[in-house]
């Protein structure tokens, strides 16, 4: 079971990194980069260029290009987000947290979804084709892909959980016991004193 929690929280972790770049990427390429510590990241245009000849090529305006970018951004952070927390429920959680992360990871299919449709949407209508598109449904395929396995794993019940109920069951058996003997001993009592 701790294997199969690795292997699921190594390929969550890769998406949540690669939905992490792509975010950054749609960010700060189209304002030729940013820079960082003596670094400058995303400044090559050419993942987003082919984007903005489309939106251009639809007489979207500089803003609306920046609220798309701004969208497609926010799709993909929003996707690592939950896909980040889905992975800390499954690996570190317990029965039920390991169930509630799968609704988690199926929102950040979600989110990754409405991305690659606003892209998809941009481009075809832009009458381009351009890496940003192939990027998007790439990562679309590969949560889908990872989603679809994690709802095929088995959830095994927590071993603690059942031996804490099977503990307070016995308590509670004993406590019964115990209080059945001391009424059968002070039933007998009483009626050895109304006899004498």
């Amino acid at each position: 079971m701790i294997s199969n929690r690795l292997y699921y929280a190594s390929m969550m972790l890769f998406w949540v990194c690669y939905l992490s770049l792509l975010a950054m990427v749609v960010a700060y390429a189209p304002q030729g980069g940013v820079s960082m510590a003596g670094l400058t990241l995303f400044s090559d245009t050419g993942l987003v260029e082919t984007a903005v000849m489309a939106m251009q090529s639809i007489g979207l305006s500089p803003v609306g290009q920046s609220v798309v970018f701004g969208l497609l951004g926010g799709f993909s952070a929003a996707s690592a987000g939950l896909l980040l927390f889905s992975m800390m429920f499954y690996v570190f959680g317990e029965e039920r947290e390991q169930r509630e992360s799968r609704a988690l990871a199926q929102g950040a299919v979600a989110c990754t979804a409405l991305g690659a449709m606003l892209t998809a949407l941009v481009f075809f209508a832009g009458g381009q084709a351009g890496a940003l598109l192939a990027l998007q449904f790439g990562a679309l395929g590969g949560l889908f892909l990872t989603v679809m396995s994690l709802g095929q794993t088995q959830i095994e019940p927590d071993q603690q959980t059942d031996d804490e109920a099977s503990e307070l069951d016995q308590v509670i058996a004993d406590h019964a016991a115990n209080h059945a003997a001391f009424s059968a001993q002070l039933a007998s009592l009483s009626r050895h004193g109304s006899r004498s």
